[in-house]
């Protein structure tokens, strides 16, 4: 009996988590008795829903309304009630044939994956740059622009490739230079980029005769060129998406929305905050309402991924829409973009 109580919450929970995304609208009790599969009569749905109000699954705008989700149920629906239903090959080979339309670059590769998600969820959509600081050396070239002046091509091996220009505090001979280059790509390959400094720190206490010098040289080109420096960069598109949406109505809560998404670092740390947690073992992260970190994102939910390269995590990407998001579509989206864009950029480094 217990059970069937049970199964009668979720079941009466999940039609009205269903008809509110779909409509925008509360749901009453004689519009969930109207769907035959409940068997149930609008006096037991009312007790049902009375039930579920009392856990906190559902609220009421108004005394005499019908009810919506809350946060909490909206989250009892992405985990317990959600069926997972993926992609159909057609929408598969239209997501993909969006992205390998033509040869692209690293860059407009990031930016186009932007704009799939926008186009095929309807929401806004977010995704970050590759990560520098999360890749492993594979080679650095120097070349002469002066006597103190060097131009400095880093290239890791997840295929981003940072190109600095340095300015030395003394003037530095072209052979010097080139044992330095060939010092750094025999001896840091494959090291992680973080792990540099340490390993070149390390190795000068080993050394105390000529190779101190290239050391110390190798890491003042490491100190200058920021191989690990913070990104904040990243790409959003379909803020207009949100417009059409009768929650995102009132103009001034839209003003604010958008100021603070302009404010860019906040959005850049809250991605990075997710990547940084449980993202690599959950694979697919869902914020929703006030689960989210930052305030002018309460009235919204997030589904959030990483994308990888060689299995390496190197950034983040996903959607921002309202708290009556079409999850199982939308996660579904996520993930297949997601898993497409780290197959592209696998290869793309090969």
């Amino acid at each position: 009996m217990l059970v069937d109580i049970e199964a009668r919450r979720e079941k009466v929970l999940k039609i009205i988590v269903n008809v509110h995304i779909n409509s925008g609208a509360p749901v009453s009790s004689r519009m969930i008795s109207s769907y035959s599969r409940i068997g149930l009569c609008p006096a037991s749905v009312r007790n049902v829903m009375a039930d579920l109000e009392e856990r906190g699954l559902i609220t009421h705008l108004h005394t005499s309304a019908g009810r919506v989700p809350t946060d909490k149920g909206y989250r009892f629906y992405v985990d317990k009630l959600l069926e997972q239903n993926g992609l159909t090959r057609q929408e598969q080979a239209e997501i993909t044939k969006e992205l390998l339309c033509r040869q692209l670059a690293l860059e407009e590769i990031i930016h186009k994956t932007s704009h799939v998600l926008s186009d095929f969820t309807q929401y806004a959509a977010v995704v970050t740059q590759p990560e520098i600081k999360r890749s492993c050396f594979r080679r650095i070239q120097f070349t002469r622009l002066g006597q103190k002046k060097i131009f400095v091509t880093l290239i890791t091996n997840t295929g981003i490739i940072k190109n600095v220009i340095v300015c030395l505090d003394s003037k530095i001979e072209p052979e010097r230079l080139k044992k330095i280059e060939n010092f750094m790509n025999m001896q840091l390959e494959n090291t992680p980029l973080s792990q540099i400094k340490t390993k070149l720190r390390r190795m000068m206490i080993q050394e105390r005769n000529s190779l101190f010098y290239i050391l110390k040289q190798a890491m003042e080109f490491v100190e200058l060129v920021s191989f690990v420096e913070n990104n904040d960069d990243f790409h959003f598109e379909g803020i207009s998406n949100m417009l059409s949406f009768p929650e995102f109505e009132d103009l001034e809560m839209m003003r604010a929305f958008v100021r603070d998404l302009d404010k860019r670092k906040i959005l850049a740390e809250l991605i990075q905050d997710v990547i940084d947690g449980e993202l690599d073992k959950n694979k697919i992260r869902v914020f929703i309402g006030r689960e989210n970190p930052r305030s002018f994102m309460n009235d919204c939910a997030m589904v959030l991924s990483c994308y990888k390269v060689n299995n390496q995590t190197i950034g983040g990407l996903g959607i921002i829409g309202p708290k009556r998001m079409h999850y199982g579509r939308s996660i579904a989206i996520v993930r297949y973009v997601s898993d497409l864009l780290s197959d592209m950029l696998t290869r793309f480094t090969i």
